[in-house]
C-alpha cells in the first residue's frame, strides 16, 4: 500500500512541477500561448490514453453453450419451434400467427412440450430447456 501511495504521490508531484514550469514559461513571456496550449493539450491527451488503457475492461470470452442434440431429438420440430418462441417471450396468439396455426393448436403443442419437460408453465419450460441444453 505504501508503494502505491508513493507511486501516485510521485506522479502527482511530477505533473504539478511540469505544469508550474510551463506556467512560469508562459507568464514570463518565454512561450507563446499557442505553444503553451499545445503542450498542455498533448499532456492531457497522453494522460487520457494512459488512464483509458489502465482501466480498460478485461474481455471475458464465454464459451457459447452447446446444444445437446440427443435430447433435442426427443422433441418434434414443432415443439422445438415452440421452445424458441417461448424463450423469446411470444404469446400464444403471436406464435399462432407466426406459424399459421390456431391458438388452440399452440396450446396443444405447449401441453405436450410441458409434459415432456415435466413442467407446469412457460417460464419453467424455458428454464428446463436451457438447463437440459436444448436451447441457448
Amino acid at each position: 500500500m505504501l508503494k502505491l501511495v508513493l507511486k501516485y504521490g510521485l506522479i502527482l508531484f511530477a505533473s504539478l512541477a511540469t505544469f508550474k514550469f510551463l506556467e512560469y514559461q508562459f507568464f514570463s513571456h518565454k512561450m507563446s500561448l499557442e505553444i503553451y496550449l499545445i503542450i498542455i493539450s498533448t499532456i492531457f491527451l497522453i494522460l487520457g490514453l494512459v488512464v483509458a488503457w489502465y482501466f480498460k475492461p478485461t474481455k471475458v470470452i464465454e464459451k457459447e453453450p452447446e446444444i445437446d442434440h440427443q435430447k433435442l431429438a426427443e422433441f418434434s420440430e414443432r415443439e422445438q419451434q415452440m421452445l424458441i418462441f417461448l424463450s423469446q417471450g411470444y404469446t400464444n396468439k403471436e406464435i399462432a400467427s407466426s406459424l399459421d396455426i390456431s391458438p388452440n393448436t399452440v396450446k396443444t403443442h405447449l401441453k405436450k412440450l410441458f409434459d415432456k419437460l415435466e413442467v407446469t408453465n412457460r417460464t419453467q419450460a424455458v428454464a428446463e430447456a436451457k438447463f437440459l441444453k436444448i436451447i441457448k
